[in-house]
């Protein structure tokens, strides 16, 4: 059974994540481990402790007193079950997510750090927040995979 209440517990604004952030984190954890294994499924997921929110903005020349979000990021600790064909395995460590360029072209990138504790997470996503900008703009390419035993394949 999932839970949330790390994440939707604390008085923090997470509208940078959607209507719904504990399915947009739980989809983005999916999604990570379906990049490894096609056919894997996560079966629950449960955040754990505090989580450590990152916001920036800049002032509303108009209006000082409200800001606009630019930059936001989030580390939380997990523990989840995963599923796949080949079995069932338990994973812990720290998801991160960081935004950029939220009152524009929107730049998006999650980590999975697995056996990572929280402290190391934590002091690693300002840097990532700040990194996704230094990365060149992602080129749209079609996916071309061939099956691994078909190695005599070109």
């Amino acid at each position: 059974m999932d839970d949330f209440t790390a994440l939707t517990g604390p008085d923090h604004w997470l509208g940078w994540l959607g209507d719904d952030p504990a399915q947009a984190l739980r989809g983005e954890v999916e999604g990570i481990l379906r990049e490894q294994v096609p056919s894997a499924r996560l079966a629950w997921i449960r955040l754990l402790g505090e989580p450590c929110f990152l916001t920036s903005g800049r002032k509303i020349p108009e209006d000082p007193t409200s800001l606009i979000v630019t930059r936001a990021g989030l580390a939380v600790a997990f523990q989840l079950e995963v599923a796949s064909d080949d079995g069932a395995e338990q994973l812990r460590g720290v998801f991160s997510w960081v935004a950029s360029r939220l009152d524009g072209d929107r730049r998006d990138r999650v980590f999975l750090d697995l056996d990572a504790d929280m402290e190391s997470a934590a002091d690693s996503l300002k840097q990532r927040l700040y990194e996704i900008d230094l990365e060149p703009e992602p080129v749209e390419e079609p996916v071309t995979r061939r099956p691994w035993w078909a190695f005599w394949r070109n």
